[in-house]
């Protein structure tokens, strides 16, 4: 509780020096800010106690270089938020999110740059954040409100709607600390909201809640919004920052990479998410087997550009070519080869074997180095990150020189204005009429 009145106290502190320094509409701004962290506790803690002592002797300290096991959570991060304006922030995990919040609260001081905003700020970015567990729900509801700066007579009036909106019914009288994870979430976000904050701080943390409540939590952020009020907004379910933010911030490793329109910021992030997943994918999946005793060696499989040179991405119109290069050992009389093409998630999409309907006769295959295409010329794909296979088997006795268990990955790409909607892409025609009785 004492680190939560520290932290509001020093949020009272920055409202009124920020009255005269914000214009107009804006309520949010975020200058040039950086916070580091250490990596290990050891040397975190043996830095804490450096800087105390520096700061107690007075001694300057230049809290822009990194010293060891040292990293920037974020690096020169600046923007505005304006009256009405929801405010989407996405990244991987670990990109700074959660960082960037807890410094415009105040939980974290920056090394470097500034926060400075007007009017009252509420934030839901921890499950029970700010509740004490042995209290009651109605207890914290006081001290939170009072937290949140609301008055004893403003939170009289709204505590009603404060437990009807949270609907924890009875439990309301009971301690926190036997409430599960989603019913904190729904009263501190109650709280929250109801608190009518100038600005609402939402960290990805409403997924815990059930999906009932997830949706009347978006509905009263759209709310909010109409007010006039403003909202940063965390989430990894795009859906959500699609219908409710419109603007969005991508970060990645603690920089800002992309800052404007909604849904130009969600094809770029998804874009930049499936490369990276890609390049993962293909670091752990990608796998040559082979043995001196075998009769064929696989050399290398993967999936060709138009133009012929091997890449893990392709345009929605372009054909889909996989390859697959091999060494025979000795002569085979007849074999075939297969190919899989699956979702990310191992579900299968295509499986077709070169000898299907007496499509091809692979057969008197003399030793040397070979490659096998596999061409569709209208693949259908949607956009998305995709993973292939190949296998070869002996037509004659069935023997499986190679097995389906090394995959790699590559992905579909968007055009520039396409998300990602489902497996199959499809070019549909849209016709309304009028209907008369």
């Amino acid at each position: 509780m004492d680190d939560v009145n520290i932290t509001m106290n020093k949020i009272e502190t920055i409202k009124h020096k920020t009255n005269q320094y914000l214009h107009d509409d804006v309520v949010l701004r975020v200058e040039h800010l950086s916070k580091k962290f250490c990596r290990t506790l050891k040397r975190s803690m043996f830095y804490g106690t450096i800087d105390i002592m520096r700061s107690m002797l007075g001694i300057p300290y230049d809290t822009g270089k990194l010293r060891k096991d040292e990293f920037w959570a974020l690096d020169d991060v600046s923007f505005e938020l304006r009256k009405g304006e929801t405010l989407g922030i996405i990244g991987e995990n670990g990109s700074g999110k959660s960082t960037l919040l807890r410094l415009i609260t105040g939980i974290f001081p920056p090394d470097r740059g500034r926060i400075t905003f007007k009017g009252r700020i509420g934030a839901l970015i921890a499950v029970g954040a700010g509740f004490h567990p042995h209290m009651t729900g109605r207890e914290n509801v006081y001290l939170n409100g009072t937290i949140l700066g609301m008055t004893r007579k403003e939170i009289d009036e709204k505590f009603g709607e404060i437990v009807e909106f949270a609907d924890i019914g009875e439990f309301i009288d009971a301690p926190v600390n036997t409430y599960s994870s989603g019913m904190r979430v729904r009263l501190g976000f109650s709280i929250a909201v109801h608190g009518n904050p100038d600005i609402l701080l939402v960290d990805e943390i409403l997924s815990v809640g059930d999906l009932s409540f997830g949706n009347k939590s978006m509905r009263k952020m759209a709310e909010f919004r109409e007010k006039a009020n403003a909202l940063i907004f965390i989430s990894h379910n795009l859906e959500q920052v699609r219908n409710l933010c419109n603007r969005v911030i991508v970060l990645d490793h603690g920089k800002i990479l992309f800052e404007g329109d909604t849904h130009e910021a969600l094809v770029f992030y998804e874009e930049i998410s499936r490369s990276q997943r890609v390049h993962q994918n293909n670091k752990r999946l990608f796998k040559i087997y082979q043995k001196d005793d075998d009769m064929i060696n696989v050399l290398n499989f993967g999936i060709l550009s138009k133009n012929g040179l091997e890449t893990d991405n392709i345009g929605l119109d372009e054909p889909l070519i996989a390859f697959i290069d091999f060494e025979i050992k000795k002569y085979i009389e007849e074999m075939i080869i297969s190919f899989a093409l699956l979702t990310e998630d191992n579900k299968k999409v295509v499986w077709v074997k070169s000898n299907d309907f007496n499509k091809v006769k692979i057969s008197k295959m003399k030793p040397g180095k070979y490659r096998e295409n596999v061409i569709i010329k209208n693949h259908h794909l949607g956009v998305g990150v995709y993973t292939i296979s190949f296998g070869i088997t002996n037509a004659m006795t069935m023997e499986t020189y190679t097995k389906m268990h090394s995959e790699k990955s590559f992905r579909v790409k968007s055009t520039g204005n396409e998300l990602e909607r489902g497996i199959i892409h499809v070019k549909e025609e849209w016709d309304i009429k009028k209907l008369y009785d």
